[in-house]
């Protein structure tokens, strides 16, 4: 891995992870796109957390199947959110992730969707973003409401697709992780 990269996005084998990546590009060169099965190994991983002295940001993206397949990186995803100097970013099967280790729920979305636009409410603003998953986050077992997004100190996840080109105001969705990198 890169010493001088300052954005490393995780790939779980998907189409959309390059599109993350485009999108990103104009506002931050130094991205590096790196197979999951890569980043996770124990050498890399922990050389990563290592050498991490200043503001960097990981993007778990989006990927196929269930977010349970990947149970094994629980831990170091969590690892990854408690250090301080990393802004953590999930997409979509990231989303998923991120909300299992913080002890939400994720089973069958009430309305799956593949390419479907749908409105939220984001930095008091309604806008479209673009859907594809079977997939979502719920508080608990018993609950009907789907969390889209979630927010924290240092992280930010999104149960759709930020830089899907159906989403408005993609640059909106990743400000907060370019920020927290160009801080020294």
């Amino acid at each position: 891995m890169s010493d001088k990269a300052k954005i490393y996005i995780i790939d779980f084998e998907d189409s959309f992870t390059f599109n993350i990546a485009t999108e990103i590009y104009p506002y931050e060169k130094e991205i590096i796109v790196i197979s999951h099965i890569d980043f996770f190994s124990s050498h890399n991983f922990n050389s990563f957390i290592k050498n991490i002295k200043t503001p960097h940001a990981v993007v778990l993206g989006p990927g196929p199947g269930s977010p349970q397949e990947y149970h094994d990186y629980y831990p170091l995803i969590a690892e990854l959110k408690n250090h301080p100097h990393l802004f953590i970013m999930g997409i979509c099967l990231g989303h998923q992730i991120l909300a299992l280790i913080d002890g939400l729920k994720v089973r069958r979305s009430q309305k799956p969707m593949h390419g479907q636009q749908v409105q939220i409410s984001f930095e008091n603003r309604n806008m479209l973003v673009q859907r594809y998953n079977s997939l979502a986050v719920y508080e608990s077992e018993k609950s009907l409401v789907e969390i889209q997004l979630r927010q924290w100190d240092r992280g930010v996840s999104y149960q759709f697709h930020p830089e899907s080109i159906g989403t408005e105001n993609r640059y909106l969705f990743f400000k907060d992780l370019l920020t927290f990198i160009a801080e020294k």
